[in-house]
Order: C-alpha cells, then sequence, then structure tokens
C-alpha cells in the first residue's frame, strides 16, 4: 500500500514535471514579459545609469505599442543583464564623429566660396555687359564724329559755328574714353580677382574631395551591426554616436531577445548593418512588424 502511494506521488511528479517542461517548451516569447536589470554600466559614453534605463524603457515599448502588451520589465534583482561596456568600438565612434565635423567644416568653407564666387561672377558678368555696351556706343559716335571731320576737311574746312561743334563733340568723346579706360581697368581687376576667388574655391574643392574620400574609406559603409549584441543571457551595448542611435541599438538587440531575426529592409530596425536609414521616431517596418507577429503568435 505504502508502495503503491510512492508510486502514484511520483507519477504525479513526473506528470507536473513534464507539464512544466511542455509549457515552457510551448511558451511564445511574448507570452510572459521578460525581466531585465541593468548590469556593468561605464560612465565613459557620458550618460548616466537613470538615463540609460529610460532609454531601456523607451526602446522596449517601441515593441509593446506595436502588440499592445508589455514584453519586458525592469526588475534589478533580475539575471539578464543589459551592460554598457566602453571599448574601442566606441572610440572609433568618437573619431567618425571628429571625421564628420571636420568634413561639415571643410563643406561649409566650400559653400561659402561657391556663394561668394557666384555672386561676384554675376556682378562682374553685368558690368562687364554694360562696359561692352557703353563701348559700342563710343565706337558708332567716334565713327559719326570721324565722319563728320573726314566731310569737312574735304570741303576745305568747317564753318565757326559747326567747327565749335566738332570740337565740343571731341572733349565729349575723350571724355567718355577716359571713363571707358578706367572702367575696362577696373573690370581688369575684377577678373583678376575673380580669378583668384575661383582658385581659392578650387582649392576648398579639392580638400573637401580628399576629406571626403578618407571618410568614405573608413567609414563609408555598413558595418555588421556590431555595436551591440544579445547573448542570449545579456545585452551588451559598445557604442552609439547620439540618443537615437542607442534607442535603436536597444530596440534592435531586445528584438533579439524576443526572439525576431534579421530583415532585409534598410529602413527596418532590425536590419542587419548599421548605419542605415532607419526610420525618423523608430517606427518599426513592415518587416519588423511581421517579424514580431511571427515571435508573438
Amino acid at each position: 500500500m505504502f508502495k503503491n502511494a510512492i508510486v502514484v506521488c511520483l507519477a504525479i511528479g513526473a506528470i507536473v514535471l513534464s507539464g512544466a517542461f511542455f509549457y515552457r517548451y510551448f511558451q511564445k516569447p511574448c507570452d510572459q514579459p521578460t525581466e531585465y536589470s541593468i548590469g556593468r554600466f561605464d560612465e565613459e559614453f557620458g550618460v548616466s545609469k537613470s538615463q540609460f534605463l529610460e532609454n531601456v524603457k523607451q526602446a522596449e515599448r517601441i515593441w509593446e505599442s506595436s502588440v499592445g502588451r508589455e514584453l519586458f520589465i525592469y526588475n534589478p534583482e533580475s539575471d539578464f543583464k543589459i551592460n554598457l561596456i566602453y571599448d574601442e568600438r566606441q572610440l572609433s565612434t568618437m573619431q567618425k564623429q571628429k571625421t564628420e565635423s571636420g568634413l561639415e567644416s571643410v563643406a561649409t568653407v566650400l559653400e561659402k566660396l561657391d556663394a561668394e564666387f557666384r555672386i561676384a561672377k554675376s556682378d562682374y558678368e553685368r558690368a562687364l555687359d554694360a562696359h561692352e555696351k557703353k563701348s559700342q556706343e563710343f565706337e558708332q559716335e567716334q565713327a559719326r564724329y570721324e565722319s563728320e571731320v573726314d566731310y569737312w576737311n574735304s570741303r576745305g574746312g568747317a564753318p565757326k559755328s559747326q567747327y565749335e561743334l566738332l570740337e565740343e563733340k571731341s572733349r565729349q568723346l575723350k571724355t567718355q574714353a577716359a571713363v571707358l579706360n578706367r572702367e575696362t581697368a577696373d573690370l581688369n581687376a575684377k577678373a583678376k580677382e575673380l580669378n583668384n576667388m575661383l582658385d581659392r574655391r578650387n582649392e576648398a574643392a579639392r580638400n573637401y574631395n580628399a576629406v571626403a574620400s578618407n571618410y568614405n574609406q573608413t567609414f563609408g559603409h555598413g558595418l555588421e551591426f556590431n555595436q551591440a549584441e544579445y547573448t542570449g543571457s545579456a545585452i551588451n551595448v559598445y557604442q552609439f554616436k547620439n540618443n537615437e542611435d542607442l534607442l535603436t541599438a536597444l530596440a534592435h538587440e531586445l528584438g533579439h531577445a524576443l526572439g525576431m531575426d534579421h530583415v532585409e529592409n534598410p529602413s527596418s530596425i532590425m536590419y542587419y548593418l548599421t548605419g542605415t536609414n532607419v526610420k525618423p521616431g523608430l517606427v518599426p517596418s513592415v518587416e519588423d512588424l511581421s517579424e514580431l507577429k511571427r515571435v508573438c503568435e
């Protein structure tokens, strides 16, 4: 009898254990919220622990709002840790930001010189056009004057009244010629300065192209998503350039914690490359939502 009771108890225990095993086996990641805590926290990133925790909560809400349920819960005692680890990857990000700052600086110089050159060139072309019209009018008046002088010379000389008119016209033409000569000198000086501006602009363009080429060779390609990782028992964050970049990394790894795989849309949170065009405000893409639906239903 006692032996039978032991057999019955063992059988019941086996059923309970078996039921617990099958429950865990068939349970979906979204059926029960995942508890997490903040583990290693390196302060070199310049964010406080409370700010980092708030970022984690914002990142989790990106997925929770999509399914309408709580998927993650902060528990300071949880063994599942989210770590902020400072290493050479963040140093690389900081170097990239410095290079971007230098690129923006030389781009600003180039844009300024471009604008100044366009304005100076436009002013020069207007002045040159006006000068050429004046020169044409002067040449026509000069030709008429010389024609009149030739006419009166062929007739033995002009009457006194006509001679005085021709003398006045001669003085006017000399004044106009002096004005045109000064304008020509001014235009030549402007043309020289314009060429100097073009040289400075072209030098700035070469400088920009050199910095841009260096930037593209060093940073201009998407990297495998290694700014953070999900290890199965923790999330490690290694690098980010700004708050939105941090949120993207956290949302990406929390997605992995739910069981989500990478997707192929470069605008997706779960895309496998970093430095891509994630939608503003970290709105999950259609591919993100499809993958979330797969693991949660």
